[in-house]
């Protein structure tokens, strides 16, 4: 935390609370810099210089202080160039590349970091804060403006423990996140309290507040990709992967692999092999129900001896349910899906054994690898067409029936057409949006606040861009960076475990971009690119396998034995006391869904999720005791 007022110390207590209540991201141990006027404090997580790798770290005269959360993997590089410079290392840790680099070139430093992070550094001469988050917001990074100050944290938890913050809900971004899956950045559940965006830096001192953008996903125009053969394009991709994979397994720690059936996590795990001297540790989920358990007619790259592979099989199974409540407490209500509760089984058991896990996360969004790419096709003259005849569309009978969120989609602003297909296309209105659910008194303060959120901004060079081109850039910059990496990092962190994902590199993914759109999706084959990059490298039944995405079967479970927790917050009591939900809504819901008369499952577990969120937050003392 900082203040403008250098006479206002920041308070040890407050900072050691904050700290605290984030043990589980550090367990190894912490640090903090206490100054006239700022406050930092940082859990450590040793992976990169065991012994002396502690933080804060400051430059030689300790004017200018960091702290991060991640890894820089160029760090040996960036270190090399910076001794010939002059500079002086006194660690061998990456974050000490930071300092340096900063003084070297300002506010620039960033562009020369190839990582994930989540940054505070504090310039003592300027009186000036940074705060600096990931190209891909892999790291999670919020802050809040308050009373002269302003406080930051790698999760909302350490801003509430601040005191600085209450818990109190922003019911927009609440009807968002059951509507769409995602609170959109810069919001958060927690009106007050915001993100810092992937990409972006924020400046803080006393002339106020500046968000910055250093860096931003990009792609040619619609006619001006490279004319290369295929082959080229995708022996051009394995090479950027391999390099990625390498520089992602810089550790002084073992490090082992999350790993699926499919190509994703196989890639991955495959080079892996390649590089690694012992075989590869990966942990992989399974299910006790056989209709969500991929392996039992899939084979994973553990079961081909050629890899090399320590392979560790989890089983997931009704148990699990009672892992929701702690999903949400480390989530803090962003991800309301159930798959975050097997990520965190499987990541309690990747702990026993290692630190860090490398992931397949980002392939589909980088090389547009989702399910709805080959609907292309059809959608994009869709968008094309006068806004009265897509309004007329969209009241078809059949595609109403279809796609239900079709009328906030086809038929809306044609700038808003591709954002609102990337959020709605799993979007929780397909099965009773949960709020629909919504109490009077919430829908009357949702009515009355109107709707906040416009469409969100795009650059300059959007409307030139290939059609799948934009729907990838809503998927990076929605699907990406408000669910599947801050599940991932929310999940891992739990348990004390750092997951690292390569095909998010960003010179990797700016190769990508460069791909064509046919090259990437070819014979409506979703990733053809990365299939072709691989089959030389993965058995063909793997590398040519069809996305079957990961489901944890949450509608089965609430059809089950519901745990003592479900029922409590069911109840029309708890329902009631909470505020937000209708009692009858909900225990029709339920009703329907227990008959097997309707599949509401995603429903049913946005209610539970933000039943739990405010017993969590919004009532319970934060004291770290719920962890």
């Amino acid at each position: 935390m900082a203040f403008r007022d250098p006479a206002r110390p920041p308070e040890p207590a407050t900072l050691r609370r904050m700290a605290d209540i984030l043990r589980h991201r550090g367990p190894d141990g912490d640090g903090f810099h206490l100054a006239p006027g700022i406050g930092l404090g940082f859990r450590r997580l040793a992976i990169i210089d065991l012994a002396t790798g502690d933080q804060p770290i400051a430059n030689e005269d300790g004017t200018v202080v960091v702290v991060c959360n991640g890894e820089i993997y160029n760090h040996v590089e960036l270190r090399a160039r910076l001794a010939v410079a002059g500079h002086r290392f006194r660690t061998a840790s990456d974050v000490e590349t930071i300092v340096h680099l900063y003084e070297e070139h300002g506010d620039d430093f960033v562009s020369h970091l190839r990582g994930m992070f989540a940054i505070a550094l504090w310039d003592a001469r300027r009186r000036r804060l940074l705060l600096v988050r990931d190209r891909f917001g892999i790291k999670p990074l919020y802050y809040a403006v308050v009373d002269g100050a302003i406080v930051f944290g790698s999760e909302q938890k350490a801003i509430l423990a601040s005191g600085a913050v209450v818990a109190q809900p922003d019911l927009q971004s609440m009807r968002q996140l059951l509507t769409d899956g995602r609170v959109v950045t810069p919001r958060t559940l927690v009106a007050g309290i915001r993100k810092v965006p992937p990409g972006f830096l924020l400046a803080w001192s006393e002339a106020g507040v500046e968000l910055r953008q250093y860096w931003e996903v990009s792609f040619p125009p619609r006619d001006g990709y490279e004319r290369r053969h295929e082959r080229e394009w995708a022996d051009g991709l394995r090479e950027q992967l391999d390099r990625s994979v390498r520089l992602h397994m810089r550790s002084d720690v073992p490090v082992g692999a999350l790993l699926s059936g499919g190509v994703d996590s196989s890639s991955v795990v495959a080079l892996m092999s390649r590089i690694s001297a012992d075989p590869v540790k990966t942990f992989t989920m399974r299910f006790e129900d056989p209709a969500f358990d991929e392996l039992h007619f899939k084979r994973a790259l553990d079961d081909f001896p050629a890899f090399r592979l320590d392979g560790h099989r989890i089983v997931c199974g009704p148990e699990d349910f009672e892992r929701l409540p702690a999903s949400i407490w480390h989530s803090e209500g962003s991800i309301l899906g159930a798959i975050a509760v097997g990520q965190m089984r499987v990541a309690q058991a990747s702990a026993a054994h290692v630190k860090v896990v490398m992931c397949g996360e980002g392939a589909d969004e980088i090389l547009g690898g989702y399910s709805w790419y080959p609907t292309l096709p059809v959608l994009a003259p869709v968008f094309a067409l006068p806004r009265a005849l897509r309004q007329w569309i969209a009241r078809v009978p059949a595609i109403r029936r279809r796609w239900p969120g079709a009328a906030g989609t086809i038929a809306g602003p044609r700038e808003m057409g591709f954002e609102r297909f990337s959020l709605s296309i799993t979007h929780l209105a397909s099965q009773s949006a949960p709020s629909r659910l919504f109490s009077q008194d919430v829908l009357a303060a949702l009515r009355r606040d109107g709707e906040v959120a416009g469409p969100m901004p795009v650059p300059s060079t959007f409307a030139a861009w290939h059609p799948f081109a934009q729907l990838q850039y809503f998927d990076i910059r929605h699907r990406m960076g408000d669910g599947v990496v801050l599940s991932l990092d929310a999940s891992t962190m739990a348990h004390s475990v750092e997951a690292r994902v390569p095909f998010l590199d960003h010179e990797f993914a700016e190769y990508c971009a460069r791909i064509p759109p046919g090259v990437k999706m070819k014979w409506l084959r979703e990733k053809h690119v990365l299939r072709r990059a691989m089959e030389r490298v993965l058995p063909p039944e793997i590398a040519w396998r069809r996305k079957s995405p990961m489901r944890v079967p949450i509608e089965v479970w609430l059809r089950g034995e519901l745990p003592e927790f479900a029922r409590e917050e069911l109840s029309d009591a708890r329902l009631r006391e909470a505020g937000y939900f209708d009692p009858g809504k909900v225990a029709a819901t339920l009703r329907l869904h227990r008959d097997g008369a309707e599949d509401l499952a995603q429903a049913l577990s946005g209610v539970l999720g933000i039943q739990l969120w405010d017993r969590l937050f919004r009532r319970a003392a934060l004291d770290g005791s719920r962890q």
